[in-house]
């Protein structure tokens, strides 16, 4: 009975370890593929935060 206890519990630990480094891949390919988008976004925000407040309209 405790040797089926332990190879149930070893295949539970593999499975978590296989689970955690898809985890980290995933994460690493979503980074990298949001990159660009960001960079695209941070341009685009500074044009746009520089056209807003640039200048005040006296009367």
């Amino acid at each position: 009975m405790e040797k089926e206890e332990e190879k149930r519990r070893k295949g539970t630990s593999v499975l978590r370890a296989i689970a955690d480094v898809l985890r980290q891949i995933g994460a690493t390919l979503a980074a990298v593929v949001t990159l660009p988008f960001r960079a695209v976004a941070r341009l685009f925000g500074g044009v746009a935060g520089a056209g807003r407040g640039g200048r005040t309209r006296r009367i």
